[in-house]
């Protein structure tokens, strides 16, 4: 994957990746990011985990074990928001926490979306 950006869904920390390739990132000491990468035991394949000072290695060396192992794909868990860098890649939009589930597969126009969103609102807030 080198020299490409991947689109990548976050997940929280703790939270199952599931079929996937995790890349953690974090701050060290000196505030600078640095990542882990790690995926589960499956079926003929040991779980592993290895270190990265550098956050664009982590995301090749994700990328291939994610090809070599089967894996669906590659997960991000941020320590915090602010250490993401655009030139990673980019976080995917997760359409499963949206309120009203995705929408983008319906025959719904931007103004049907808009009016079904502003009514689910207005019930929050009564």
């Amino acid at each position: 994957m080198a020299g490409e950006q991947g689109s990548y869904r976050r997940i929280a920390v703790g939270e199952d990746a599931g079929n996937a390739v995790t890349v953690g990132i974090e701050a060290g000491s000196d505030g600078r990011p640095f990542a882990a990468v790690w995926w589960p035991a499956s079926g003929d394949v040991d779980g592993d985990e290895a270190q990265y000072d550098d956050v664009a290695s982590a995301f090749a060396a994700a990328e291939a074990a994610r090809q070599l192992h089967g894996f669906a794909e590659v997960v991000v868990v941020l320590q915090d928001d602010l250490l993401w860098n655009p030139a990673w890649g980019e976080i995917a939009a997760d359409r499963n926490r949206e309120p009203i589930g995705d929408v983008s597969d319906t025959d719904l126009n931007s103004r049907e979306v808009y009016n079904l969103a502003r009514g689910i609102e207005g019930e929050r807030d009564a």
